[in-house]
């Protein structure tokens, strides 16, 4: 969160100018950021952009910090960094510390249990203030993810914040040695801000997650309030007309980044200089007789912006705890959360009083620095202990076995469908059906065991563990093989016999890469050099897509596809296999017609030389299932989903449509993973997804066997 700032001997933080006189505006500014991030959080409608109030944080962070530091400097010739960071100890460790800890104790009643090593994970990252990195590095989507979100991803913001608290001083000390320390601390800033909004605007496009939850990249927004406050005596000559007007022009601006921004808009990309230009209009103007500051400085916005530190800590988990432990289906409804917001401004206010003024006004630790830094050292011992202490017991109980027997197997496995098609003829129907070539496997016929009356609980010889489901993936993104989003350029990998007579590529999407774990071992078996060309959330069709995750069409796709083309010509192997992927959360089709994608899938696979494979796409599931399995031990049907959830619309089209105008293998494996209605989780003892659509390890390499006749049926075709 923004707005955790020092204000020397104010009556309460964050409210006191450069120049050193009580500013009430800018309490009642703090209190429309943190009103905004309550409206955003609670899913209050019209508020798509209220998380942008953590900008407005750090504008005024960075306004008042350096407000605060130049003035020690120019009153004494030097700035006090031991008072410094013990000023910033007592005012930031204590509410954050016991948040924390509450959040640790408490996440085991609210939250399913694999989600407690995660929280326990962020929690420590948290409680070192490096969760922004931590968030960053896991790729964590903060307006939502296949998880529960976690109860303390919010304190990203505290870690950027921290990181530029102890940093900037330093720096400043460094500038102000040479020349006038306001000239010199304003140019240092202009450098900082231009380079750090130009690496925003870049990271943005290239690395969503480290630019909104990286110093780097934000860091141009607490420099700009720093630039306020540098140029305090400078702007304090401008006109009053223009001044107000900037001031109206910045609450306006903050109000529609509110209405506009939305948690698809790139950010923070152009999109931010929205809230952070606004800031900094306000600030310029709240001073000035007949301002905005007079909107600001009404009693409900000041008592908001008094405890908004304490408010912005508490009122997450609040928010998410609750809902948390609601059934996989069902959210909180608007009123609930409604009263939930109401309880954590209760909360917040009681935090405030109990916990963050009396350490942070107490004289005892005020006079002796050292007994501050004591203290935050036993606080971190504290924090760090508890949150460890529940990822460990969260683990060791997803790791004990149950009572429960094996659940009942399909006797025999349903089988898979694999046809073989003749090529089109040129100008033929692309309707046409199968070639005289026999099935290798007919279209299933089995139906499972009649399904119990009563609740089906987890086998206790599960495979993999429920600890272990998550991470039961391949090796590839480990290797550095499975491409992100932002990179086109193929990585050169071989597995299997590296040293075998034959290639095979295998071409795709992270649905390709599911596939390892059955292609790998059979490859190592049959002599085949296996090497592949996939990237995440982009189909193999020749078809432009749109990419929810940049919020544009995904043109590196595009790039990467071409590329793909020229490699594998060069590479002329003895098999090519694609596997595809559906319309999903990430990526989505330009032409939402199946068979039209199959023809462009056709053209493009066309270009590969080489006989042909293609795995229909696996169906998915409704809920994130390891996660789900933890909360429904006792029955694992709580998990299921119906087949038309499972599938979506025309599942196979695509495949088949593509598989007939090229005359390739079409091998279809969705009849052994959803023979009936619902769709089973767990089979044979072995839980099929590690997430909500890709399969675990585990059991992807149970399907190996099935699927080696058929490829190297396809591969002998074409020798």
């Amino acid at each position: 969160m923004g707005g955790t700032t020092e204000t020397g001997g104010a009556p309460a933080p964050g409210r006191q100018a450069p120049g050193g006189e009580f500013r009430p505006d800018l309490e009642g500014l703090r209190g429309v950021a943190i009103l905004l991030v309550l409206l955003f959080h609670a899913g209050v409608p019209g508020t798509t952009g209220g998380f942008v109030g953590v900008d407005v944080f750090f504008v005024l962070s960075g306004f008042l910090i350096t407000g605060l530091l130049l003035r020690e400097r120019e009153a004494t010739g030097r700035v006090d960094l031991r008072e410094f960071y013990a000023r910033r100890a007592r005012r930031i460790l204590p509410a954050a510390s016991v948040v924390l800890v509450a959040i640790a104790l408490a996440s085991p009643f609210f939250m399913a249990p694999l989600d407690l090593p995660r929280v326990a994970d962020d929690a420590l990252a948290s409680a070192l203030f490096a969760g922004n990195l931590w968030f960053a590095a896991g790729a964590t989507d903060y307006f939502g993810v296949d998880l529960a979100p976690s109860p303390v991803i919010h304190y990203w913001s505290l870690g950027v914040e921290e990181q530029f608290y102890l940093l900037w001083p330093a720096l400043l000390i460094l500038v102000t040695r040479f020349g006038r320390p306001r000239a010199a601390v304003g140019l240092t800033l202009i450098g900082v801000v231009a380079a750090s909004y130009l690496g925003a605007l870049w990271l943005t496009e290239v690395s969503p997650p480290w630019a909104f939850y990286g110093l780097p990249t934000r860091a141009w927004e607490l420099g700009l309030g720093g630039l306020l406050a540098a140029g305090a005596g400078a702007h304090a000559r401008f006109p009053d007309r223009i001044v107000q007007a900037l001031g109206w022009l910045g609450l306006a601006a903050i109000v529609a980044a509110l209405l506009l921004i939305t948690p698809s808009t790139p950010y923070p990309g152009i999109a931010a200089l929205l809230p952070a230009l606004g800031t900094a209009g306000v600030v310029l103007a709240g001073a000035r007789r007949r301002s905005v500051g007079t909107v600001l400085a009404n009693p409900i916005l000041r008592f908001l912006g008094r405890i908004s530190y304490s408010l912005y800590l508490v009122h997450w988990p609040i928010l998410v705890l609750p809902a948390a432990a609601l059934p996989l289906d069902e959210e909180l409804p608007l009123l609930a959360r409604g009263g939930l917001a109401l309880v954590a401004i209760g909360m917040g206010w009681l935090s405030f009083r109990a916990v963050e003024q009396p350490i942070h006004r107490g004289r005892r630790l005020a006079a002796r620095p050292r007994l501050t830094f004591a203290a935050a050292g036993l606080a971190l011992l504290l924090t760090v202990t508890v949150s460890g202490g529940l990822g460990l017991a969260a683990t060791r109980s997803l790791e004990a076995d149950t009572a429960a027997p094996p659940l009942p197997s399909f006797e025999p496995l349903p089988p898979i469908v694999i046809e073989t098609f003749a090529p089109e003829p040129s100008g033929g129907d692309s309707s046409a059906g199968p070639s005289a070539a026999p099935s290798l496997s007919p279209t299933p016929t089995a139906t499972p065991a009649p399904t119990p009356s009563g609740p089906v609980p987890l086998p206790s010889n599960v495979r993999p563990s429920l600890a272990k489901a998550p991470s039961d993936t391949d090796t590839l993104e480990a290797d550095i093989c499975l491409l992100g989003q932002p990179q086109v350029t193929p990585v050169e990998c071989v597995y299997g016999d590296r040293k075998g007579p034959a290639t095979v590529a295998v071409v795709g999407a992270s649905h390709a890469a599911h596939w390892f774990p059955a292609l790998e071992p059979m490859a190592k078996a049959n002599g085949w050099r296996l090497i592949p060309f996939i990237k995440q959330s982009c189909r193999f069709v020749d078809m432009p897509l749109y990419s929810y995750w940049y919020g544009r069409m995904y043109t590196e796709c595009d790039t990467w596809r071409e590329t793909v083309v020229r490699r594998v010509k060069d590479l002329k192997p003895d098999l090519v296999i694609i596997a595809f992927i559906g319309d999903q959360e990430s990526s989505t089709a330009s032409d939402p017609d199946p068979v039209r994608q199959g023809e462009a899938a056709a053209r493009l696979i066309d270009r590969l030389p080489g006989p042909k494979a293609i795995f229909v796409d696996t169906p998915s599931s409704k809920y994130n299932v390891p996660y789900c399995l933890s909360r429904h031990r006792e029955d694992v049907r709580e998990c299921e989903t119906r087949r038309a959830k499972a599938f979506g619309k025309d599942p196979g089209i695509v495949e088949r449509t593509a598989a007939e105008l090229l005359g390739a293998t079409l091998i279809d494996v969705t009849p052994l993973m959803c023979p009936g209605d619902p769709c089973p989780v767990v089979l044979n003892d072995v839980i099929i997804y590690r997430d909500s659509h890709h399969m675990t390890a585990t059991f992807a390499a149970s399907l190996g066997p099935l699927i080696e006749p058929a490829l190297l049926t396809a591969l002998e075709s074409g020798r």
